[in-house]
């Protein structure tokens, strides 16, 4: 399974035909030229895949702090299934 930041970049090269090479955790949506159109074609591409929704992702988040917000999002999600798994008389 890829990691956000790959997931993130391969989602980013193949739609917006960005350089692969220039697409780096450190660099933000605005100096890879988006704009906010982009990024919300990209949110809701991400949140697709993922199943994190993403909103009002600001041009200078970097792509790794992006990363990081759905990681933690999907962490979060994940211990609130457990705890719902793990509770009595669960209807999940």
């Amino acid at each position: 399974m890829p990691t956000s930041t790959e997931l993130i970049t391969t989602t980013l090269t193949e739609t917006f035909d960005l350089d692969p090479s220039e697409v780096t955790p450190e660099r933000t949506f605005e100096e890879l030229g988006l704009d906010s159109l982009a990024l919300v074609e990209m949110g809701l591409m991400l949140q697709e895949r993922t199943g994190v929704t993403l909103n009002d992702v600001p041009l200078h988040t970097t792509i790794g702090g992006l990363a990081a917000l759905i990681d933690r999002a999907g962490a979060d999600r994940a211990e609130a299934d457990r705890a719902l798994t793990a509770a009595p008389n669960s209807t999940r």
